[in-house]
């Protein structure tokens, strides 16, 4: 009879499932499912019924719940552990594939990045190159090949002004060029005789010759030569000397000179008297030995005629220069 009651007691009172997996975890100080059925036992039976109802409870509690039931039960305790676990397992799977994407979309983006800068870098430098073949280009149709002598008008212009240098000798570096090749790259219309007519001009303004040499400079040489021969004159002459071998030998006279602070060396294989001078500290007219007659200052073209002539002991020799 204890036993129906505490059976019906039970099965009035049982919780469900899931209450009494929840009641297994709370905390002691709260009643258990025992002390509940041990409450309805002990209005209606003795000491010696509630030690049996104890014992009776207890295996039938145990017996209650089956393998099925306990099993859910450690299933689904074990669950939120579980989800824990695989909770975190996904974040860190998450935040794992989250960083990989991220310095994958990172490396990704700093890829485009060089890549637009190199092809905006590769655009511009192809458009300066294309400028500069437009510029080139327009500079080519500007600038014809074809040179043109100056008019008369243009001529007393310049008259007027004071002498352009640089004009002058563009100019005449053009109207060599068109001489060299008069057939092809004369102008139409225009003769020789007005090339050489302008040359003959400019030189003279210039080179300050007189009209009279530039004449005969231009019937003696071609233009090419000419000018060659021109450029030759405006540049400075090596100061030369010659020995006076009567006085003196050439090796003791640059012994001597050399000690002065004299820089100088021979002049040629072709002469045995003459000396060359690079530079000098002091004045090269005025030491001791050029007022002792030991060398006189002489061009080294003024040495020929007398290599030519060999005059000889006793011979009488006009110098008509």
């Amino acid at each position: 009879m204890a036993s129906n009651k505490s059976q019906g007691a039970k099965s009035k009172n049982q919780p469900p499932k899931k209450k009494q997996r929840n009641d297994l975890f709370i905390d002691k100080k709260r009643p258990t499912k025992k002390d509940e059925v041990l409450d309805d036992v002990s209005d209606g039976h003795s000491e010696e019924e509630e030690e049996a109802g104890d014992l009776l409870d207890g295996d039938e509690q145990m017996s209650g719940f089956d393998d099925d039931d306990v099993s859910e039960i450690s299933d689904e305790d074990d669950a939120p552990w579980a989800d824990d676990f695989l909770q975190g397992s996904d974040d860190n799977e998450d935040s794992g594939s989250s960083s990989t994407s991220g310095s994958g979309s990172d490396s990704h983006s700093d890829e485009t990045d060089i890549e637009e800068k190199s092809r905006a870098i590769d655009e511009q430098r192809a458009r300066e190159e294309e400028d500069a073949q437009a510029e080139m280009e327009l500079n080519i149709k500007e600038e014809s090949d074809e040179f043109r002598l100056p008019t008369k008008e243009e001529l007393e212009a310049e008259q007027q002004r004071p002498p352009d240098l640089a004009n002058l000798q563009m100019r005449m570096k053009e109207i060599v060029r068109v001489l060299s090749n008069f057939k092809h790259m004369r102008q139409e219309g225009t003769t020789r005789k007005d090339y050489i007519d302008q040359l003959k001009i400019d030189l003279g303004s210039y080179y300050g010759y007189n009209e009279f040499l530039i004449r005969v400079l231009v019937d003696m040489f071609p233009v090419v030569e000419l000018m060659e021969l021109i450029e030759a004159f405006e540049k400075p002459r090596p100061t030369c000397i010659r020995t006076n071998t009567l006085r003196t030998h050439r090796r003791d006279l640059a012994d001597v000179l050399s000690k002065r602070g004299v820089e100088l060396d021979q002049l040629s294989k072709w002469s045995k008297v003459g000396l060359v001078v690079y530079n000098s500290h002091v004045p090269i007219g005025a030491t001791p030995e050029y007022l002792a007659g030991f060398y006189y200052i002489q061009g080294a073209s003024s040495f020929l005629p007398v290599m030519a002539l060999a005059p000889q002991e006793k011979e009488r020799v006009v110098d008509m220069a």
